[in-house]
């Protein structure tokens, strides 16, 4: 492992050396570190790649889940301080990680933090939707399926929808409640680090000009990145997203 320093939050891929930037991947609502896994591998020649793994799933099943956007943000901030050793980082957020990626920077800011970088998911504040989280079961996994979380053919699995639903309704509640009360506020104060906001081309759960709204959310420089692709490109397109990062990074730097 790249780092002497261990934390049940963050699962790294195994290699030789120290790079000088950590990266972290957040993976989207209700999904561990698996979905990110492929994507940290791919940028392992260039950071050390570690997956942000939230409580509630994976090896942290049985730990308390993880509702209110600022104390989970509090939280990984300063794991994540303690963990990076001192290195300057990249945060990568997929769909709803990038929004607790985002809280992560506001609260690291241009001396940690090197670039932020999102996928797939509306900048915070700008797009209204009615909380879902409390709805039935059958209502509420319809939502996540329409938002490419979940596979429609998982639904008929009712012992493994018994294990993945409270980490889903956990996470709902965490961006559903932090981004409504944005939305009804008129919004948030940018954070002052270079930015890159990721769109698949035929991702249909999200417009371009919704992801391209991050720009409003940084100070510093901005870029849009426009790949092949569906929604969940971390898993689908490791590759080439991993291939993009690098060079929006480079532009952006």
């Amino acid at each position: 492992m790249a780092t002497k320093t261990k934390s049940r939050w963050f699962v790294g891929v195994p290699h030789e050396g120290l790079k000088e930037c950590a990266l972290y991947a957040f993976p989207h609502a209700g999904a561990g570190v698996t979905t990110v896994r492929q994507l940290c591998v791919e940028l392992s020649d260039t950071f050390d790649a570690f997956a942000v793994r939230l409580p509630g799933r994976e090896s942290r099943l049985g730990d308390p889940v993880e509702t209110v956007m600022p104390e989970l943000a509090d939280k990984l901030a300063a794991e994540l301080l303690h963990h990076a050793e001192g290195r300057p980082v990249v945060l990568y957020g997929h769909c709803a990680g990038s929004t607790i990626a985002f809280e992560v920077a506001r609260r690291l800011g241009p001396a940690r933090v090197r670039a932020l970088v999102v996928s797939s998911h509306p900048a915070p504040g700008s797009v209204r939707r009615e909380p879902t989280w409390e709805l039935p079961r059958a209502d509420f996994l319809q939502q996540v399926v329409k938002d490419g979380y979940l596979p429609s053919q998982l639904l008929a699995n009712e012992e493994l929808l018994d294990i993945v639903e409270p980490a889903l309704r956990a996470d709902y509640e965490l961006l559903e409640t932090y981004e409504l009360e944005l939305y009804e506020g008129g919004g948030t104060e940018p954070v002052p680090v270079p930015t890159v906001a990721v769109h698949g081309h035929d991702d249909h759960t999200v417009d371009p000009t919704q992801v391209g709204a991050w720009s409003a959310l940084t100070t510093g420089p901005f870029r849009f990145v426009s790949l092949p692709g569906d929604h969940d490109l971390p898993s689908s397109r490791p590759a080439d997203l991993a291939a993009a990062i690098r060079e929006a990074l480079a532009a952006v730097a």
